[in-house]
Order: C-alpha cells, then sequence, then structure tokens
C-alpha cells in the first residue's frame, strides 16, 4: 500500500547506521534516518525520471482503486449507523411537508385554518365556529358549507338525522377530522375552535361485503359495536355513520336506542347520524335511562331543509320526519291539497 505518512516543517537528514557507531550518537531523532536519501531525479535521464513518476502514479492508482472498493463498505456503515437518526425521522419529516401543503390548499382556496385553543381532557369540551370537512372542500368547486358544531352540558351525543345525501356523513367526518388534526398539532378547519384531547376515537362507518357472509350484515354491525363498547371510556370520542341500516326501521331503532342508551352511560362524546327519525324521535326516552344511570345527555341536530332542497346547515333541533318528504311533495305537486286541486281541474275540463 502507499499512501502520505506525514507534512513536515523540519527537513528529513541523510545517515547511515554504520555512522551513528562510529559517532557514538544513539539518540532519538525523528528527523534522522537510518539509510542514505537519494534526491529523486538526481544523476537519472529524462526517460528513467519520467518512468519512474509512469511507475509510482501507477502503483499510488491500483493502491488507490483498490483501498477505495473497501472505502465503499465501510463509508456505507459508517452512514447507516451515523444517519440512522434521519431515516427514523424521514416519516416525521414527510408528515409535517405534507400537513403544511393541506394547510396551504385550503389557505390558498379562501378556507378558514385555526390554530384551535387546546383544553384539559377532563373539560372535555369541543366547539367550533365554521367547521366544514376538508376532504370535500378540496374535491367540490362549489363553497363549502360552514357549521357550528359544539357539545355541552346539555348534550354531549348528537343524533343527527336528514335527508340522504344531505351533509349527515360530511359533517360526521369533519367533527373527527378537526379532533385528529387538532391532537396531531395542526391547525384545524374551522373559524374557531376549542377542543379537549381525547383518549381515542372509534368509528363505525359502513363497511364491504368481507365480514358479512358468516355474520350477516347486521351481524358484522353489531359485533363492530360491541368491540367499541369494549374499549370506549369517558374521554373517548364515537362517530356512527348509517350504524344499523341494515335491517328494518323497527329493529334499527330498537338497537340504536339500546346504543344510544350505553354510550350516554359511558359518558363519552361523539355523533350518530342516521336516516332513523324514529330513533331521534326516542331521545327523551333514552335521556331518562341515561339520566338514572349518571350518565351525559342526549340531544338531536338535523340536516336542515330550504324549499325541498337540502342546504347541508347542521341545526340544532328536535326532527320533524315528515318535514322533507313535505318539502319534496309540494315540489313535485304531489301534496293532498295539489293532487286534490288537479283532479278538480280535470273534471271541470
Amino acid at each position: 500500500e502507499a499512501g502520505v505518512l506525514s507534512v513536515n516543517a523540519e527537513p528529513f537528514r541523510s545517515e547511515k547506521v554504520l555512522d551513528k557507531i562510529l559517532k557514538l550518537s544513539f539518540k532519538n531523532d525523528a528527523m534522522t534516518c537510518i539509510a542514505a536519501l537519494t534526491p529523486f531525479g538526481k544523476g537519472q535521464s529524462d526517460n528513467r525520471r519520467e518512468a519512474l513518476i509512469g511507475a509510482f502514479n501507477s502503483a499510488i492508482e491500483d493502491v488507490f482503486r483498490s483501498s477505495v472498493k473497501s472505502w465503499r463498505t465501510i463509508v456505507g456503515e459508517y452512514v447507516i449507523e451515523n444517519t440512522d437518526f434521519i431515516l427514523r425521522l424521514l416519516p416525521e419529516i414527510e408528515f409535517v411537508t405534507k400537513s403544511a401543503a393541506l394547510m396551504r390548499r385550503l389557505s390558498d382556496r379562501g378556507y378558514p385554518v385555526v390554530v384551535p385553543t387546546l383544553s384539559p381532557m377532563e373539560n372535555k369540551d369541543f366547539s367550533a365556529e365554521g367547521l366544514y370537512n376538508p376532504d370535500v372542500a378540496l374535491r367540490i368547486e362549489e363553497e363549502i358549507v360552514e357549521n357550528d358544531l359544539a357539545f355541552d352540558d346539555n348534550a354531549r351525543i348528537y343524533v343527527l338525522t336528514g335527508p340522504n345525501r344531505g351533509g349527515k356523513s360530511v359533517v360526521t367526518c369533519a367533527l373527527g377530522l378537526a379532533q385528529a388534526m387538532a391532537q396531531l398539532g395542526l391547525r384545524v378547519p374551522a373559524k374557531s375552535a376549542v377542543i379537549s384531547p381525547v383518549d381515542a376515537i372509534y368509528t363505525h362507518f359502513p363497511e364491504g361485503a368481507d365480514d358479512t357472509i358468516d355474520k350477516g350484515r347486521l351481524g358484522e354491525e353489531c359485533a363492530r359495536l360491541r368491540e367499541i363498547f369494549d374499549a370506549v371510556t369517558e374521554n373517548s370520542m364515537i362517530l356512527l355513520d348509517e350504524s344499523l341500516s341494515s335491517t328494518g326501521a323497527y329493529e334499527a331503532s330498537y338497537i340504536g336506542q339500546e346504543i344510544l342508551t350505553g354510550f350516554g352511560i359511558a359518558r363519552c362524546r361523539g355523533i350518530f347520524s342516521t336516516h332513523l327519525h324514529e330513533l331521534a324521535a326516542a331521545v327523551p326516552e333514552v335521556n331518562e335511562k341515561i339520566r338514572e344511570a349518571g350518565g351525559v345527555p342526549v340531544d338531536t341536530l338535523v340536516a336542515g331543509i330550504e324549499e325541498g332542497r337540502r342546504s347541508f346547515k347542521i341545526v340544532r333541533a328536535k326532527p320533524d320526519g315528515k318535514s322533507y318528504a313535505r318539502d319534496i311533495a309540494n315540489k313535485y305537486g304531489l301534496s293532498l291539497s295539489e293532487i286534490e286541486r288537479r283532479l278538480a281541474e280535470r273534471k271541470r275540463s
């Protein structure tokens, strides 16, 4: 092998071993050689000097090439050993960059994103003004509808009813997204928000048919709900979207009342969005059972209807199961008064 051993400010001195013995000079002198030094190129022809330089360079190149090959493994091991912390941080870096990109996209579209006020977990706070679903906001061209939503001492669980495609699922998801984003340290999609952390967010949304072969659709839904009850605490959030939709209204309403009562007794908070107006109508009865067990109250939300059209506005009110049907009937001339008027006109003609 070859290489540079040292670079010195003081020159080496040429001497022979025999001379040192004759002089009785045995001191440790690092700069005095024990063999004669011959200056490179002294007394040599140009051809011999060039040949020596070529041989020297060739030898150095061979040594360097083989050394580099051995370095590759060493350098690779060094990089892995000393930069492993960066590799572990890559998922976090990706999360931060993509989160920043999401916030920028929402802001560029004119949607508000706000730093939430964090409240202690024991306060069980969630209140938001101008809440919206960021996923929907980025996928539609028209302006998104914002909603106000708050959990308080009069309602820790909501039953959300309304027409199909009236915004129930959108609002339910918006609640979960805002809660998760706040706990991830992100801005939330709202104009203002006060949020307490939860220990878990349990969801019960419609799934595929993979697990329904053995249990049936209703059995699969009930099995998943039982798993939630096995884990839920008073600091948890539950999000149920069209649960029990696989069975008839009577059976679904009965099971739904049992579930609502159970969640109320568990003292968690969340939303049960459903098309079952019978379930919403049973909320007073459910609250009586919850109150006896020392649970938290349930209230109702309604997806608004304006002139037969879905407004996608969620209001805290008692549902009128016939309101949407009545508006649709009036819109298409199928109310009893309109039918009687048209029949009378036919007789006159």
